[in-house]
This record gives C-alpha cells, sequence and structure tokens, in this order.
C-alpha cells in the first residue's frame, strides 16, 4: 500500500476576511432537546453533552464538525465505568488535547467529581475532585493552561469561591475568592489571559462584570454588562471580543439578545438579536473564527445549533498544509457506520475514474497508521468502489480514509470506538 504524504488531520476553518459576522441555522443536535449542558472545543470539533431533556438528566456526548455540518456519537461521561455519571449545570474547560467535566447536579443535587476526555483516544478518566464543596451551577474557565471552577450553589447557598487544577500535578488549590456576590448560573469567557465573569443570581438579577487575572491571582471591576441583570445566560469569547446572549432577566422571561464586549475599551455593544428564539440554559462553543450556539430551554427544550460568525467566505485548510480544495474534491467517499469497531464499509465514487487507488489511513497527528487496518476492496460498478476496512489493533480516536493517485482525490474522517 502506498502512503500518501500528509502532515495533519486536524481541521479548522480560517476565513479570507472578515465582513460582518451574521447567524446561520446549522444541523440540529442529534440528541434530545435538552438546557443546562455543557461543552468543551478543540481546533477542529466542537463537543456538547449532558444536560436536562425535561424527564432525565443525560451523560451522552457529541462531537460537531463545523467542516462537513455532522454530529458524531463519542464516549458517554465516564465511559464504561460512568454509569450514574448523569447530570447537567457541569462545569467544563478545555486544556490542550484534553476537555473536562466538573460538579453539576443529578440525582445528587451537588457533585464536586471531576472527568478529564482525551480528545485523541475517546476515553474519559477520573480526576481529583474538585476543591471546596459539592456544588452545581458553577463557571469553568482555563487559563495558561490551568483549569479553574468556581462559584456556584451548594447545599448552604451561594459561593463565591475559586479553585484551579494544576494538571502537572493533578491537584486543586484554593485562588482569590471572586470579588462579586455569591452566585450561581454566572457566564464564564477567557480573553488573552484574563477570565471574565459576570451576571448570574445572588438571590436577585445580577449585570456586573469582573475580570479574573491569572497571573496576579487578582479580580478587577469592569463596566457591566450591557443587557438587562439576568441568569442562565450564555458567554463566550471569539477573536478577541466576548459574547454574552439569552438568559432569563427582570422581566421575568427568556431573552434572545445578544452583546458584545470588547475588552481594550471595557465597553459593550448590542449586536443583532440571536434569531433561534428566547431561551435560557443554552450551550456556546468555538471552533476557530466561528461560533456556535444553541439548544436551552424556554417553554420546551431545544436541539438547533446556530452558527455565528462571517460565513461568506470560509476557506477550509489543513491546519499544517492545505492539501486540497475540499469543496471540490474528486472523489466522494462514504463510510458506514461512523464511528466503526471492528470494521466499515467504504463507498468511493469517482465517475470517469479507473485506475487504481492508494489508500491511506491517518491519525490526527498526521501519522501514517494504514498498517493498523486491513483495506480489502471488494467491488468496482458505475463510478463506485467499495472497500472493507478492518481495524486490526488501532486505538479509539479520530482518523482520516484519504484516497490519492498522483495527488489527493478526497478524504473523509472517522472515529474508531
Amino acid at each position: 500500500m502506498k502512503s500518501t504524504l500528509l502532515c495533519s488531520s486536524i481541521f479548522c476553518l480560517t476565513l479570507a476576511s472578515y465582513a460582518q459576522p451574521n447567524w446561520e441555522k446549522k444541523a440540529d443536535f442529534p440528541g434530545d432537546g435538552r438546557s443546562a449542558t455543557s461543552s468543551f472545543s478543540f481546533n477542529d470539533f466542537g463537543f456538547v453533552g449532558l444536560g436536562y431533556d425535561g424527564e432525565d438528566f443525560r451523560r451522552s456526548f457529541y462531537a460537531y464538525d463545523p467542516i462537513y455540518d455532522t454530529w458524531t456519537q463519542t464516549e458517554s461521561l465516564g465511559g464504561a465505568i460512568g454509569e450514574g455519571q448523569e447530570r447537567n449545570t457541569a462545569a467544563s474547560f478545555t486544556i490542550g488535547n484534553f476537555g473536562y467535566i466538573a460538579t453539576g447536579q443529578s440525582g445528587d443535587p451537588f457533585l464536586n467529581d471531576c472527568w478529564k476526555y482525551d480528545y485523541t483516544s475517546n476515553i474519559w478518566t477520573p480526576e481529583a475532585t474538585v476543591g471546596g464543596i459539592d456544588r452545581r451551577g458553577a463557571v469553568g474557565f482555563s487559563v495558561n493552561g490551568k483549569g479553574y471552577v468556581g462559584l456556584g450553589q451548594d447545599a448552604t447557598g451561594y459561593k463565591n469561591d475559586l479553585w484551579e487544577l494544576d494538571t502537572a500535578t493533578g491537584t486543586w488549590s484554593q485562588q482569590a475568592d471572586f470579588t462579586g456576590t455569591a452566585r450561581r448560573f454566572a457566564i464564564a469567557f477567557v480573553i488573552e489571559g484574563s477570565a471574565y465573569v459576570g451576571t448570574g443570581d445572588d438571590g436577585g438579577f445580577k449585570n456586573d462584570f469582573y475580570e479574573y487575572k491569572a497571573a496576579t491571582n487578582s479580580w478587577i471591576v469592569r463596566t457591566n454588562f450591557g443587557g438587562s441583570p439576568r441568569y442562565s445566560a450564555t458567554g463566550f469569547a471569539l477573536n478577541g471580543k466576548g459574547y454574552i446572549a439569552c438568559g432569563y432577566d427582570t422581566t421575568f422571561n427568556n431573552q434572545t439578545d445578544f452583546w458584545e464586549y470588547d475588552p481594550d475599551g471595557d465597553n459593550w455593544i448590542q449586536l443583532a438579536d440571536f434569531p433561534g428564539g428566547p431561551r435560557a440554559n443554552a450551550v456556546a462553543f468555538t471552533v476557530d473564527t466561528l461560533a456556535f450556539f444553541g439548544m436551552g430551554y424556554d417553554t420546551s427544550f431545544y436541539y438547533d445549533i446556530w452558527l455565528w460568525g462571517d460565513t461568506t467566505d470560509i476557506i477550509i485548510q489543513d491546519t499544517t498544509i492545505a492539501i486540497q480544495s475540499w469543496q471540490n474534491a474528486d472523489a466522494a467517499i462514504q463510510i458506514f457506520p461512523n464511528p466503526i469497531t471492528n470494521y466499515a464499509i467504504v463507498e468511493v465514487s469517482i465517475p470517469d475514474y479507473h485506475g487504481d487507488l492508494n489508500i491511506t489511513i491517518i491519525d490526527m497527528f498526521g501519522r501514517d497508521v494504514s498498517s493498523s487496518f486491513n483495506v480489502i476492496k471488494t467491488g468496482f460498478a458505475n463510478g463506485k468502489y467499495q472497500f472493507k476496512l478492518e481495524n486490526t489493533y488501532l486505538a479509539p480516536g479520530n482518523y482520516q480514509f484519504v484516497v490519492a493517485d498522483k495527488k489527493v482525490l478526497g478524504a473523509q474522517q472517522f472515529l474508531v470506538l
């Protein structure tokens, strides 16, 4: 089997030019409508899971591929040993190739466990429990390779403490208390080494706003959030700005308003409303220069997902080398089932092509792992090649099936469980 040179299979979206951002409806979350889910993201995928669907707390997780606008179910929180770990209102953050889930609420109303998800292997492992007492409705964020969980609610009331996870030692240490009042259901996002925390519920609706400087372990008061006081809003950071959308406010209704925060000017401006309708406890994640927002609850539990960003001129490219224009790939590739366990069937459609194909399996680090698969050509008819893909000893994770002759004709990502 001839190898095809690819330097990386981690893809991202880059923008040729930055125009006025807008909202665009994307593929719905494939699970049930849910509120108070959790998310983390990497350079090429966003992950959404957990939450409450009106009847049950959930622990399932799904990965979203923004290139193909598709969802793939991944390992549920805790994996094989995670039975009983379903929850909502959990804190989450990303460090390197790991996503973290901590605290939350389930049959036990207050939790303090922490789980680490390995993006490269699709495996969850338990981490040290979060410092302080069990809690729900906390904020989570990461700064400079450290993870943070703070605020929220425990059995005695609302909290304002903050705890830092050192992944090198696997230990939590208490940091400077949040300067504002103790509260739950606040938002948090990170911009250039600082975390920004605000809004929430301290027994009333809040719109105050603070910056946490991790380097000095200190809090600074910033300009109040520009919208009405509220809790259960959703925040994210993108391209050096912060954003807050929706939430439950002083009118005792869920909202659709959408606000942008500029940390340089310490000011807020209101943008066009979120078009998906009012809601609280929505979810957001970012992939490269695009944000994805949705789900949550108003009069029902939602499963819609919306993209926010400049969608006018998206260029899809490999993070190391642009190996081809994916919109104009010569070969259309289908892999089913996907994710796979022991084997899959692959169909490669190349009209008017009757030559020999080079098949290569590439892992997310750009390594040729073809020897871990047995690729068997099983047929050719009407411009479609069919292969059987047998997994011999490849570890769980994300991979690419690459088809080439003298150039790359097409590729398809797949997940091994």
